[in-house]
């Protein structure tokens, strides 16, 4: 009976080595079956209950179908040789974030894992509205940027011209060049524009007489809108028009404070403006002196700068004829501006007077 049990023993052992394999093998030793079929004297020693169990080595893929003998004996799988080493936790960005589960004494992670720590979100995530963004196809808001750049563009145009013959004229001067400041003295009844300009420390020079081709008006102040007047008074140049319908124009800063605490005096208002030196030969209170000179002098601003031009308009010149006489049509202020403008106009010498004569009807 026993031998029987043997056989069938082995005969269940065959077909379930065949499909289990080496695992189905250990798992009949575990049982110990596989000790009752090779008999008493081919048992292996047990092992304990709680013993653990290595993973066995992955044999190679010809041999794991393979079907195992009972001659073979004990089945024993060595374990692989792994080394373990010890792994420090990858730092994240969320570790430097305090939680409210995370003590100083206590860490959620061991230092054997890779794991980051999830992060909960607080709170939703908001909309940022963002304010609008001009486009760079777009054109800018404000006349400055245009300007500046109808400037540029004017500029290279006719500064080739204009240096040229402004250089022939500091030369026949023999005015320093380039100059910190120029001044344009403007004597209404002569029809005339002095350049002047002057060096770092140096005194003022006349560098040339331009002749006003055409200008509106008589002796006398402007004072209010439409009435034709060229400004009478000490002034500087507001900005440079590059786009003017008369060639290129500077802006005369009329009204000044000057003007405008008179015209508070008289009650007056709309005192006008859009005063300028420009080109061309038509002028309604403006002061057109032609292409050429305009852009000579339009060039000379660019170059020292608006801030750097003094403009000084008189009816006169008082440095050879005075100051003339009140005027019962004239405000009562005019005699006071007046010598405001013989004040400004002292540190530039003129010419002597043939050579003003002859410059004011052939200089250009």
């Amino acid at each position: 009976m026993g031998i029987r049990f043997s056989k069938l023993s082995l005969m269940a052992l065959g077909v379930a080595a065949s499909f289990a394999g080496a695992g189905g093998t250990i798992a009949f030793d575990r049982l110990g079956l596989l000790g009752a079929a090779l008999g008493p004297d081919q048992n292996t020693a047990k092992l304990p209950a709680d013993a653990p169990i290595t993973s066995p080595e992955m044999p190679d893929g010809a041999d794991r179908f393979a079907y195992v003998s009972a001659d073979v004996g004990a089945l024993r799988w060595t374990a692989p040789n792994i080394e373990i080493v010890a792994v420090a936790p990858l730092k994240t960005l969320a570790d430097d974030i305090p939680t409210p589960w995370t003590t100083a004494t206590s860490a959620p992670w061991s230092t054997e894992t890779r794991a980051e720590r999830v992060i909960p979100l607080l709170e939703l995530p908001r909309l940022a509205i963002r304010p609008p963004q001009t486009s760079a196809w777009m054109p800018p808001r404000a006349s400055a940027p245009l300007r500046d750049y109808r400037l540029a563009r004017k500029l290279a145009e006719i500064s080739p011209g204009a240096m040229r013959r402004l250089d022939a004229k500091f030369r026949a001067a023999k005015a320093a060049w380039p100059p910190v400041e120029v001044a344009f003295v403007t004597i209404k009844d002569e029809k005339t524009v002095e350049l002047h300009a002057r060096s770092e420390g140096a005194p003022w020079k006349l560098v040339h007489r331009y002749p006003v081709l055409a200008a509106s008006g008589k002796a006398g102040p402007k004072l209010q809108q439409g009435d034709k007047q060229v400004p009478e008074g000490v002034y500087g140049i507001a900005y440079l028009n590059p786009a003017s319908r008369y060639h290129v124009s500077l802006r005369v800063n009329y009204p000044n404070a000057f003007d405008r605490q008179m015209a508070a005096k008289d009650g007056r208002r709309d005192l006008g403006g859009d005063i300028m030196f420009h080109g061309k030969a038509v002028s309604a209170g403006c002061i057109a002196v032609g292409d050429e000179a305009s852009e000579e002098l339009f060039v000379l601003a660019a170059n020292v700068g608006v801030e750097n031009v003094k403009v000084v308009i008189a009816p006169s010149d008082f440095r050879r004829n005075g100051l003339p006489m009140a005027n019962p049509a004239h405000p009562e202020w005019v005699p006071g501006l007046y010598a405001q403008v013989a004040s400004a106009m002292a540190p530039f010498k003129g010419p002597p007077p043939s050579q003003s004569l002859l410059s004011s009807i052939f200089s250009n």
